[in-house]
């Protein structure tokens, strides 16, 4: 691993994050505002590809990996240092009935054997999880072909979700760097790519961007059940409600920070 970017997180953290989801199958659900421009988001970024050679970074319990394997006849590859996080992609993919290449790996291990090889890469929560999240981008450039296209997200742990993660997952906040969409674009830009859009997107509201692990703990297993699906049916239904008042994606309420850049030819 590059010395230069350290993990603010261990495997230990990513095993006793989808721990909890081992015994759960999830699915892609289009009720959820944020699933639905995160869908566009993909599309746009797509267009000018038929048959892409594509590889999610980060792709632990991995729902839109076989999403786009299934609508866009993608060949689909993934990574995860997590052994746990990829046994939980692998498992996706199979049940979607999609074909898929999981690997765990390290990103810094994978793109020293990989280099120029995929037409788009994406990540889905990565690159503010280390302490340079430049050299990430370095490396993720590296992998794509000349022409390549990215899609990188991270979720937006300002505004009002500061206070929010405070209180429900503090250890949150220490291990993920705040990445404006401004700062984001400069980094890109600094790393080479050329950016095409960048913003925040995932709709007016989604509180579940926040990790409530921590508190079954405190309020127990089916305390934290009855908590997390409190907060998943507020997105559902505050979350339509707003974007049918078309409030707009925006720093203090909206999940996700984003951009789509490219690869030079």
């Amino acid at each position: 691993m590059d010395s230069n970017a350290s993990p603010l997180t261990d495997e230990s953290y990513w095993t006793t994050l989808w721990d909890g989801q081992q015994h759960k199958v999830r699915h892609l659900r289009w009720a959820y505002v944020a699933n639905r421009q995160l869908a566009k988001l993909f599309e746009r970024a797509l267009t000018n590809f038929k048959h892409p050679t594509l590889i999610e970074l980060g792709c632990a319990d991995s729902l839109w990996l076989p999403y786009l394997a299934k609508n866009y006849d993608a060949e689909c590859y993934g990574i995860d240092f997590s052994e746990l996080g990829c046994q939980l992609a692998k498992r996706n993919l199979a049940l979607a009935g999609v074909e898929g290449t999981v690997l765990c790996k390290d990103i810094f291990s994978f793109t020293k054997t990989h280099s120029a090889e995929f037409d788009f890469a994406y990540s889905m929560g990565l690159i503010e999880h280390f302490t340079s999240p430049q050299v990430v981008l370095e490396e993720m450039f590296s992998l794509l072909k000349p022409g390549g296209t990215m899609l990188t997200i991270t979720p937006n742990l300002r505004g009002m979700y500061t206070p929010i993660a405070r209180i429900a997952s503090p250890k949150l906040l220490a291990t993920h760097r705040v990445i404006p969409p401004i700062t984001l674009s400069a980094l890109l830009r600094n790393v080479g790519f050329q950016v095409t859009e960048f913003g925040y997107t995932g709709g007016p509201l989604k509180f579940s961007v926040v990790d409530y692990s921590p508190w079954r703990a405190v309020i127990g297993k089916w305390g934290h059940e009855v908590l997390c699906k409190c907060v998943n049916l507020t997105d559902i239904i505050v979350g339509n409600f707003l974007a049918a008042l078309r409030i707009p994606n925006q720093q203090l309420t909206s999940p996700y920070v984003y951009a789509i850049c490219a690869k030079p030819k």
